[in-house]
């Protein structure tokens, strides 16, 4: 415990000793990060395949409108799906070629319209208009939005919609590095290999908005990322960008509980960061948006750790969007024998799927391939309160899966199911194999079904 008070003195971490308190009392759990076999891995340009896949529905909110016909001829960056009034996004071809089919598809946000555009291998490109120096926050809000930016940490929440703020409103810029779903690497080698990149955006970003101070939010265990990061801060000579190290806990990558952790800032039930004058993006999304500000680039191509006991040779690839999960495989080497969980995302909050035909979208971060092991049979509750005692939000799983399970619906009001965070932790913890995660989200389907009765 001493030793690890000396080393967060020694970092000279924000907070003083209430930033000590906090980073020693985090919730959270410690578990098997498995990132060994790709942490250390450069990230590999994978060849685009013959065929690219773009459903409609690759974000959060409507589906893009499809602005091209079968027959058209595009270029890498040409818009192809035009987002609509609201929670939307822009999608661009990602790489040149021609139209070969408009219609449904399935995709990993379910069926929706896709186009589907044969690959010529030209890689002509269609750029973005050059901005001016003095970029105001109407520019850059406008350019996220032309380029079709959505958050690349998993949720695909559109960047042009969280940046819509005046420069009054934001008091804080948070930068999102702590990838503590196992397994994933792609954030880490992005921090490791883009780190001048990273730095550079920010400060824009903060000169755009007039905030004072940036924080770079990494895990303490990331090590390399971290003397990246702080090499670079050091070459731009800037003063207000600070790394920030959080424990190494899982969900410490959850935005509540990273700005709760370096602002002291509670984010309370139906408030978004924004409300609390917060900015705060993934740092994969930072690199895009560097891209597009400054290489005139819209969002077409994203990094995914390829990875898990199952596939032949793990990676972290950069991958144009659009691309067949199969081809992805067929880069990495193929298979191991054996039945096998094909995952999006990571274990913990990742979601399975069959179909290999899946193209990849803007938010998939990782393509997880596990051993099908037999499953262990749900025994009954021991009271040991564990699920209660590790959730990073303070909620009562068991009574949530009992209600549930009881057919009380309305008890998740009492019970504040709407707060969980879907992280998995109660699930992940409970020995006697509960699958409590899943029955907080079938409640939470089931009381969303009445309030639209």
């Amino acid at each position: 415990m001493l030793l690890i008070l000396a080393n967060y003195l020694e970092d000279g971490l924000r907070g003083g000793f209430m930033g000590i308190f906090k980073f020693l009392t985090a919730k959270g759990i410690r578990i098997p990060n498995h990132k060994e076999k790709t942490k250390d891995l450069k990230i590999e340009d994978m060849k685009a395949p013959k065929y690219l896949c773009y459903p409609m529905s690759m974000h959060i909110g409507k589906p893009a409108k499809p602005t091209v016909k079968v027959g058209d001829i595009v270029k890498i960056g040409t818009l192809i799906g035009e987002s609509e009034e609201g929670v939307s996004a822009n999608i661009h071809a990602s790489v040149s070629g021609k139209v070969v089919s408009v219609g449904e598809e399935e995709g990993f946000r379910g069926d929706s319209e896709s186009i589907i555009i044969e690959n010529d291998y030209r890689d002509d490109k269609e750029k973005l208009e050059e901005l001016f120096e003095d970029i105001t926050i109407e520019d850059f809000v406008d350019r996220l939005e032309k380029a079709g930016i959505t958050g690349k940490g998993g949720a695909g929440f559109p960047a042009h919609i969280k940046y819509d703020m005046e420069r009054n409103e934001v008091k804080y810029l948070v930068i999102n590095g702590a990838e503590c779903e196992p397994y994933s690497t792609a954030d880490h080698r992005c921090m490791v290999e883009y780190a001048d990149e990273i730095v550079k955006i920010t400060k824009l970003i903060l000169k755009i908005y007039h905030v004072n101070e940036a924080y770079i939010a990494v895990e303490k265990d990331m090590k390399e990322s971290k003397d990246a990061l702080d090499k670079a801060i050091k070459k731009s000579k800037t003063e207000n960008i600070r790394l920030y190290e959080l424990p190494t806990l899982y969900p410490q990558g959850h935005e509540a509980l990273q700005i709760d952790q370096i602002l002291g800032i509670e984010i309370k039930q139906g408030q978004l960061p924004g409300d609390l004058g917060v900015l705060l993006s993934n740092v994969s999304t930072i690199k895009a948006i560097y891209d597009v500000i400054f290489k005139n680039e819209s969002f077409h191509k994203r990094i995914i750790t390829v990875t898990g006991p199952m596939i032949q040779n793990p990676k972290n690839v950069m991958v144009r969007i659009g691309t067949k999960v199969e081809s992805i495989v067929e880069a990495c080497g193929g298979f191991h024998e054996g039945e096998r969980i094909n995952i999006k995302g990571g274990p913990m909050m990742g979601k399975s799927f069959e179909d290999l035909s899946l193209p990849v979208d803007k938010d998939t971060t990782t393509l997880l391939f596990l051993k099908k092991d037999s499953k262990e049979e749900e025994r009954s509750c021991i009271r040991c309160a564990r699920c209660i005692n590790h959730c990073p939000v303070s909620l009562q799983p068991i009574l949530i899966s009992n209600a549930y399970r009881n057919l009380e619906y309305k008890m998740g009001i009492t019970l504040k199911s709407e707060s969980c965070i879907s992280c998995g932790t109660c699930s992940y913890i409970c020995p006697s194999r509960i699958n409590l995660l899943d029955d907080i989200q079938k409640l939470n389907k089931e009381m969303e079904g009445k309030e639209d009765e």
